[in-house]
């Protein structure tokens, strides 16, 4: 029977921790060691150090790459957590001395990224324009974990349910509204019976979309059963493939006011459906502070902004 993990912290230092986190990320000890600019058979030598120093096995090795075992991913974990800490520590740093350099990466879902935040970096980047900023944008879900993992700073999405442990702050009510093109659906003042929707396509968005699971936590409880569902990857290729007349969705009336503006699309609601509202919320980590880039532009995000109009 062999006795507990010793743990040797004088061995573990960030280039390890951060090589360890980049196989996770890319696949390869290669790809990793190109992400950390160091060379392949030093970050070979730099990872069998760190598992020596947390005394077990952290990568599994074959012909197609590399992968973490259990013990390796315990790490990676704690590693990323490790690391944002450092880069938060250097970030303050700077802060002391520069005034306001830095770096600030977003995550966001596809209403924030597309309505939230392109003018909430204007009015930061006339304020801190020596912040470098990044974002992604992704499912309402994926948002929540990657703050909860310190992959970004902060993020910005609909509510989802999600057993990640971080802060959430609601910036404003969003409702959803379904969408189709003119004459596809019998509609009686805006409103379409549900056998006459169940008769159509329903066009969702991906996995851990806010904007799909908020809708049919909605239309289940009115006993709509989708007959054929066709999934796509962003609310852009969702509102294409319903200009297209491959079915009906469900999206953001701040995302569809220009279409429907112009008679592109009609908005509809649902018999027996109220109106479907939803929260776009400010995520957190939990258990630790922004960074200062990220408490500035949380700052920008509370202060009231214009509602675009339609154009056309």
């Amino acid at each position: 029977m062999t006795g507990p993990r010793q743990v040797h912290l004088e061995s573990v230092n960030p280039l390890r921790l951060k090589l360890l986190v980049e196989v996770d990320r890319r696949g390869s000890i290669a790809a990793a060691a190109a992400a950390c600019a160091v060379g392949q058979p030093s970050a070979s030598m730099h990872l069998r150090a760190l598992e020596a120093a947390t005394g077990g096995l952290l990568l599994h090795r074959n012909g197609r790459g590399s992968g973490l075992t259990e013990a390796g991913r315990v790490v990676a974990s704690h590693a990323a957590r490790v690391l944002h800490t450092l880069d938060v520590m250097e970030c303050d740093l700077q802060a002391l001395q520069s005034g306001d350099e830095g770096t600030l990466a977003i995550a966001a879902s596809g209403v924030p990224s597309l309505i939230v935040v392109p003018g909430a970096l204007r009015r930061f980047a006339a304020r801190h324009p020596a912040v470098t900023v990044t974002v992604s944008t992704m499912p309402s879900e994926a948002v929540a974990r990657l703050v909860a993992d310190d992959r970004f700073d902060l993020g910005i999405a609909g509510e989802a349910r999600t057993p990640e442990r971080v802060r959430r702050e609601t910036l404003f009510q969003d409702e959803l509204t379904g969408i189709v093109t003119p004459d596809r659906l019998r509609l009686a003042d805006g409103v379409v019976a549900l056998d006459e929707l169940q008769r159509n396509t329903m066009l969702v968005g991906p996995s851990g979309s806010s904007t799909r699971v908020v809708t049919a936590r909605h239309l289940s409880r009115v006993g709509f059963r989708a007959g054929r569902v066709w999934e796509f990857d962003s609310d852009d290729a969702l509102k294409q493939a319903v200009r297209a007349d491959l079915g009906v969705s469900f999206l953001s009336r701040l995302l569809v006011r220009d279409e429907v503006h112009r008679g592109e699309l009609v908005a509809f609601g649902v018999e027996g459906v109220g109106p479907m509202i939803r929260a776009l919320q400010l995520i957190g980590p939990y258990d630790h502070p922004l960074s200062p880039a990220a408490s500035a532009f949380a700052e920008v995000l509370a202060e009231p902004a214009p509602v675009p109009v339609p154009t056309g």
